[in-house]
């Protein structure tokens, strides 16, 4: 029996509806708003009335306290004077449907709940005069006493046909509701078991599959929660139709073909995510949205509803970037994005480099035109082509000269994509063996994978990419030789929050074919150092020299990174680093002098578009050729 003044979740329903005989519902329900205190609230109240109030949580643990703590409209609204004593009564008496709710959330379905004004029970009709008369001497005491009772624990789980509401046998194991036998009967744990159901039938095909309605029979003799989710599966079905909307520059059919559904392809939440997915790889819109219709047709199929809506079709950008070694670096960007109504992009870059640091014949420049065709032979084929002239005047050579590249690309998954294409690029080299000029033609293949949940700021997974280029006399180039180099780098986040996230990279190359390094075009050998090398040391700075100094380049390489991404605040962070490794020039390299390492600290501030990125670094083994420090700048992380 409850104390006097004490109320139980069946007594306060009670006072608001006829009793029911059985045992106690437990329905889910949102709190919903408190009446106003001024709500019938007599003239001569209005002038506010304090009052304090103190919880005594009896049972559960620390977490609940907090939970009935922050339920309470007593605590959360002290500091808002209620208009009067009946004012303040009906905010008391509102708390007990609000601890109570709290505390069946956590599973405490017979708990006892005791609220008093002045040491009236805020259910006494007294209450309110009791109130008044203690008004006057000062803030109203108000006490909330909690007895949280035995914490309830699941006892049956049912899966009944919401038509019959019978157990009906589904292809769906009990297991993965998380709703075991004897675990706490937490209400979230009952919600999120009924998503999870739903979310297993429409993998299973079920596009229309909900819980019309759930029971949740509380048996105080065992504490234990019976559950039973009356589910309408509705018709499995197969991906239907597909129609657009909201398109006008792109083509809706080729949308509709770029989402690349299979015929007889069964309905599921993944493959409605992977066709709002390829859609939105047009990067032609600004959102898109994939809506199911409301009936499975009489062929069996749901059909999809594509909304888009269109991008401003042209773009121009800007960037720089700065580090004390290689100088500034500032480009720009005009391109179209819907060439020809099919998601044709096609772009004009303009790049200027080694700015501040060196003498106006020393700078680099780049310009480039590329083209891509989505969809080039099947959706998930695309064309790329670029053209490009340059000139390069790093330490180690001057290149001048122009290209082109025309490159087929296949997306084989989300996470994997390969390529193959044609490179012809004409140029002339000065570098410490002399000026000479070079026909390249190469055939370039690739692949990569990417599974990193973030481009700029991965937090998890990995990336790989390798990339082989044999170039050949027979198809018109200069010499013989196949250039390969492929790249690792894993990302690995240490807490849940994702402030702590370890990163590293191994990057290794190789040129095979010229007898000696004399015989590389000097663009064409590796280099190492730098801010997307080894960090501390110059650009190329890590590379093979002449005995007077001069860079030479080499045709093996091996660099290695290692990156501790600590954030300190949702915008601040900071990078603990070390970098290592070097080019050489011998076809056997071995970690000698060649081989070193570089240290730093990095700052980053993060952006809706990617954290900027400022790195100091400092050599581990400085030569005579290399800096004391050196400052890195620029978007996104080091790798």
């Amino acid at each position: 029996m409850a104390a006097a003044g004490m109320m139980t979740c069946a007594e306060i329903k009670a006072q608001e509806q006829p009793a029911q005989s059985g045992d106690d519902q437990v329905e889910a329900s949102q709190t919903g708003d408190v009446p106003s205190d001024d709500d019938a609230a007599p003239s001569a109240e209005r002038t506010g009335i304090a009052y304090t109030v103190s919880i005594d949580v009896e049972g559960g643990d620390e977490d609940l306290k907090k939970t009935i703590e922050d339920s309470s409209n007593l605590r959360a609204l002290e500091a808002e004077l209620p208009a009067g004593p009946s004012g303040l009564v009906r905010r008391a008496q509102a708390d007990f449907e609000r601890i109570q709710k709290a505390l069946n959330a956590d599973g405490y379905f017979g708990g006892l709940i005791d609220i008093r004004v002045a040491g009236v029970s805020a259910a006494d009709e007294r209450a309110v005069d009791v109130a008044g008369a203690a008004a006057p001497r000062g803030p109203v005491p108000i006490t909330i006493t909690v007895e949280a009772g035995r914490q309830f624990v699941i006892g049956t789980v049912v899966l009944a046909d919401a038509a019959t509401g019978q157990a009906s046998p589904l292809p769906i194991d009990v297991t993965m509701l998380d709703l075991a036998p004897g675990t706490p009967a937490r209400g979230i744990r009952v919600l999120n078991a009924e998503a999870r159901l739903v979310d297993a039938m429409q993998d299973l095909g079920y596009p229309l599959a909900q819980v019309t309605r759930r029971r949740a029979v509380a048996d105080h003799a065992n504490a234990t929660l019976d559950v039973t989710f009356f589910l309408d599966p509705g018709r499995q079905a197969d991906i239907g139709p597909v129609t657009v909307r909201g398109a006008s520059a792109v083509d809706a059919d080729f949308i509709a073909r770029q989402a690349n559904v299979k015929p007889g392809t069964r309905y599921s939440p993944a493959e409605v995510r992977r066709i709002r997915e390829e859609v939105t790889r047009l990067d032609t819109f600004k959102s898109v949205r994939v809506v199911e219709a409301d009936e499975v047709n009489a062929d069996g199929q749901i059909p999809l509803i594509i909304e888009v809506e269109e991008r401003k079709p042209r773009f121009v950008g800007l960037g720089a970037s700065y580090s004390s070694t290689d100088g500034a670096t500032f480009n720009g960007y005009w391109g179209h994005r819907n060439v020809f109504g099919h998601g044709e992009r096609f772009r004009i870059d303009g790049e200027v480099s080694r700015l501040f640091e060196n003498s106006v014949n020393d700078l680099t420049y780049l310009l480039k035109a590329s083209f891509e065709k989505p969809g080039f032979i099947t959706p998930i084929d695309d064309l790329l082509m670029e053209a490009r002239a340059f000139r390069e005047t790093p330490d180690a050579y001057t290149a001048t000269g122009a290209g082109g590249i025309a490159a087929w690309r296949r997306r084989f998954t989300d996470k994997i994509e390969g390529r193959v294409g044609v490179e012809v690029e004409h140029e002339e080299i000065t570098d410490v063996f002399g000026t000479n000029t070079y026909t390249l033609v190469g055939i370039p293949i690739s692949g990569s994978y990417d599974s990193t949940d973030n481009k700029l700021d991965p937090s998890k997974g990995i990336r790989a990419s390798l990339q082989v280029e044999p170039f050949a006399t027979f198809l018109g180039s200069s010499l013989n030789m196949t250039i390969a180099e492929g790249t690792v780098s894993a990302y690995h986040a240490m807490d849940e929050a994702k402030k702590f996230i370890v990163a590293g990279r191994v990057t290794a190359g190789t040129i095979e074919g010229p007898d000696n390094v004399a015989e590389i075009p000097a663009d064409r050998r590796f280099y190492a150092g730098g801010g997307g090398s080894i960090r501390g040391y110059d650009y190329q700075g890590v590379s093979p020299r002449l005995p007077n100094g001069e860079l030479v380049g080499g045709n093996n390489l091996i660099t290695a990174s290692v990156e501790l991404r600590l954030r300190i605040t949702e915008t601040i962070g900071i990078v603990p680093f070390l970098d290592m490794g070097g080019a050489f020039a011998s076809n056997s390299p071995t970690l000698s002098e060649e081989f070193k390492m570089g240290a730093g600290l990095g700052l980053r501030y993060y952006t809706a578009i990617g954290p900027i990125r400022l790195d100091v670094a400092m050599p581990l083994n400085k030569g005579p050729y290399d800096p004391d420090w050196a400052l890195y700048v620029g978007l996104g992380q080091a790798f």
